[in-house]
């Protein structure tokens, strides 16, 4: 049996896609860059903040200068609104509670920026307590680079192959394969199941429940 799980967020644990898509829309308009709909959304999360800004800015997401000034934008809106509409997957509550009472450690890696991490566990999961939780942070690298996921591991005690990952992009495939560690590839997230086989995902779990066969 595994001794820990660590989760992917968005897409994985929760769906943020409308906050994330919102703050980008209103601080693309502000400097009058065309707007997406909220399905293209899908495709620019998942390499952190950083990618996400200037996917949207399509064009000009190499112009630094523009870049900071709608970076600026989206923080401060985000700040205010990254919990109005983001949830937890149905049935994802349970699979954490399940994983508790094997005694299972659980824990979070995501390339979102950390600042925001604690806040949305603690609304989408209220009665529940990861033992740990990384975002992004400066010095570290995001994912795919496995760097953050063996300073996770290191701080938990936990080996590798003690250790089963959950994601639901390509980025997590990666990342399993750089951190050599066992990877199960949701389908319930950002990406389909097709782009998660073709990325090399071996592992895959339709619902929470499923996951359990991995442990």
């Amino acid at each position: 049996m595994k001794k820990l799980v660590v989760f992917d967020l968005d897409g994985t644990l929760v769906d943020s896609i409308f906050d994330l898509g919102n703050a980008v829309n209103f601080a693309l308009e502000k400097h009058n860059l065309p707007l997406h709909p909220m399905s293209d959304y899908y495709t620019f999360v998942g390499n952190g903040m950083e990618d996400l800004v200037r996917r949207s800015m399509g064009d000009k997401g190499t112009d630094d200068e523009l870049y900071l000034k709608v970076r600026k934008d989206f923080n401060e809106h985000y700040n205010a609104h990254s919990n109005d509409n983001t949830i937890a997957y149905e049935g994802v509550t349970e699979l954490l509670e399940s994983l508790k009472c094997k005694g299972i450690k659980t824990a979070v890696l995501t390339n979102k920026a950390h600042e925001y991490v604690g806040d949305i566990l603690k609304k989408c999961f209220p009665n529940f307590t990861f033992d740990l939780f990384y975002g992004q942070r400066q010095g570290v690298m995001r994912k795919p680079h496995p760097q953050a996921f063996e300073l996770l591991l290191d701080e938990l005690n936990i080996e590798r192959e003690e250790c089963l990952y959950i994601g639901d992009s390509e980025v997590d495939v990666k990342t399993s394969v750089n951190a050599n560690v066992k990877l199960v590839a949701v389908t319930w997230g950002y990406r389909s199941v097709e782009t998660l086989v073709d990325s090399g995902a071996k592992n895959i779990a339709n619902t929470p429940k499923e996951i359990l066969n991995y442990v």
